[in-house]
């Protein structure tokens, strides 16, 4: 499924995010943060912490370097929806980071309401025919595309 991309995350990779940033690029500028490159954008399904999305991302890399024959993904029969800025509100987010205690923001393109339903729809189909696991976290995700931080690389990002 070309929408899709595991890569220890589950997500929707940047070559099918149409949105434009004209906000966001504001408010990272008046708050000093640095965008993402633009190739790292994207909107993530499913954390890596997701129960048994590790084994089945071995599985997947697998798959794609010829070593199965067959996707070890089953994907829900309806498709992802057209992932745009719409209706998107943009929103500066914080936390401390986990293991440095070190404040940080992220601006975030949080999507419309239309398209949180249809993707926690997906993946919830997504999961059950997997066998993932959710946490409570997880089951109150809010679909965004994180856009700006204080370094630009994806992993500083507010979880």
């Amino acid at each position: 499924m070309s929408q899709v991309e595991i890569s220890g995350i589950v997500k929707i990779p940047q070559e099918s995010v149409a949105t434009t940033f004209v906000l966001a690029d504001e408010i990272a500028t008046s708050l000093g943060l640095t965008p993402l490159a633009p190739e790292k954008l994207h909107v993530t399904l499913l954390h890596q912490s997701v129960s048994g999305l590790k084994a089945l991302d071995k599985q997947v890399k697998k798959y794609l370097k010829g070593k199965l024959d067959q996707d070890p993904c089953d994907y829900p029969s309806t498709e992802l929806p057209e992932i745009n800025s719409e209706g998107a509100q943009v929103v500066v987010v914080e936390d401390e980071h986990p293991t440095s205690g070190e404040k940080r923001q992220t601006v975030r393109i949080v999507l419309r309401q239309e398209l949180q339903t249809a993707l926690s729809a997906w993946v919830a189909e997504f999961c059950e025919l997997n066998s993932l696991q959710r946490d409570e976290l997880e089951l109150k995700r809010v679909y965004h595309i994180s856009y700006a931080n204080r370094t630009g690389l994806s992993g500083d990002s507010v979880r």
